[in-house]
């Protein structure tokens, strides 16, 4: 993953690189999102490391800032751009590293909703997922040590784990161990479920700092795959809870 540390050179950078069609290809970075093409215009959003949003707006190979935030009280340390109200509209939805979240509409670019100064002092992971099947997806984050998932629609702590001292970098979401329904896994060690958020396994060792799903042995289960250092690997068999042998 990417830092929140973008100079609007690397950002250019970047676009040129991708290209015009492969949004896809963003997904990769925490802080950079393509929104709605409006008008044959292109657009991209991005946060920084000094607590701004940026929109910026281009043909695809030439972009051009077009709106700045005020300062959100925090480095930006995730953003998504999803319908998280369920209005039927995109909304960007903002992670600072000192606990702010922020819905920032995708068009007039007016803060919708912003999370109470204080309820959190420091937000270390997130991701925004639909995990129960309703027409809205949900926040979730480590935030002062906790697993939180937060409503979406209506903007309230749904839930907190029992757990208060997870150290968690990176979270995501998944059938990781073939009983058909998702769970929640953090870098540190923890499987939670993800639609009633019981634990259901602790590593004794952590996953990684870096997590990839993949189905290495074609078995029809995902394999946990972490990354140490930035240069090795271990993967993991959730399901069997241990770490999967790569030999035959």
């Amino acid at each position: 993953m990417m830092s929140s540390l973008f100079s609007l050179s690397l950002v250019f950078a970047l676009l040129c690189a991708v290209g015009p069609t492969d949004a896809s290809d963003l997904n990769e970075f925490d802080n950079l999102r393509r929104l709605e093409t409006i008008d044959d215009i292109q657009r991209i959003v991005y946060g920084d490391a000094n607590g701004r949003v940026h929109v910026l707006e281009g043909d695809g190979t030439r972009f051009a800032e077009v709106w700045v935030s005020e300062y959100l009280e925090g480095a930006v340390a995730g953003l998504f751009v999803t319908d998280v109200n369920g209005d039927e509209l995109e909304e960007v939805v903002v992670f600072t590293d000192r606990g702010r979240i922020y819905y920032i509409d995708s068009r007039d670019y007016r803060t919708i909703w912003s999370n109470p100064p204080g309820e959190y002092e420091r937000i270390t992971c997130q991701g925004v997922y639909d995990t129960d099947d309703d027409p809205q997806p949900e926040l979730l984050f480590c935030a002062d040590g906790y697993l939180i998932v937060y409503d979406g629609r209506d903007q309230y702590e749904q839930w907190r784990s029992d757990q208060s001292n997870l150290t968690s970098r990176q979270l995501l979401i998944g059938d990781v161990d073939g009983d058909g329904e998702k769970e929640i896994v953090l870098n540190d060690g923890y499987v939670f479920d993800a639609r009633f958020f019981d634990l259901e396994w602790q590593s004794p060792e952590p996953f990684g700092e870096r997590l990839g799903l993949l189905d290495m042995d074609e078995d029809g289960i995902l394999e946990l795959i972490g990354e140490f250092q930035g240069r090795y690997l271990r993967v993991f068999d959730v399901d069997l809870r241990r770490e999967k042998s790569l030999s035959r």
